[in-house]
């Protein structure tokens, strides 16, 4: 990868939508460049699909919530439970729609997700009191998401 492939994904990681014709004018590449190289990326798993900037004030799910997690280190009379059953579990939750492992003192991940109310957050936080691994949650209710524009670095 170099600094042109950078210079791409610094921008679709922002605004996937955009046409290639774009992000030439954009980056002062031709067309036929930033089209090859989306796709050479896409092909050695570099970009791995693209997601849609949703402004969720305008759904039926305008709540979102960060959890932190933190997993038991062992369940007594059982033992540890591995990482990939708990992440199974979680991910079975249609709520969640990211799922971030992180090294911190207190938590060993990090959730996102979306409600349509507050009562449907405060139920969820019920229910993974019974996934087993996971010994405490905290929550964050997100009041504003900002997405970052594009920053296009001419190479």
């Amino acid at each position: 990868m170099d600094e042109k492939d950078e210079a791409i994904l610094r921008i679709i990681s922002r605004r996937s939508g955009l046409s290639s014709r774009k992000l030439s004018n954009m980056l002062n590449f031709p067309i036929p460049t930033v089209h090859r190289r989306i796709k050479n990326m896409e092909k050695e798993g570099v970009i791995t699909g693209y997601k849609a900037l949703v402004n969720f004030e305008n759904t039926k799910w305008p709540i979102g919530a960060l959890l932190l997690i933190d997993l038991e280190e062992a369940i007594p009379e059982k033992g540890p439970i591995p990482k990939k059953d708990i992440l199974r579990s979680l991910r079975s939750f249609e709520e969640i729609e990211e799922i971030v492992e992180v090294q911190a003192s207190n938590f060993d991940l990090m959730v996102r997700a979306r409600f349509e109310t507050l009562k449907k957050l405060a139920d969820f936080i019920e229910k993974l009191r019974y996934v087993e691994g996971i010994e405490e949650t905290s929550t964050a209710i997100i009041t504003e998401e900002t997405v970052l524009p594009p920053q296009p670095r001419i190479v």
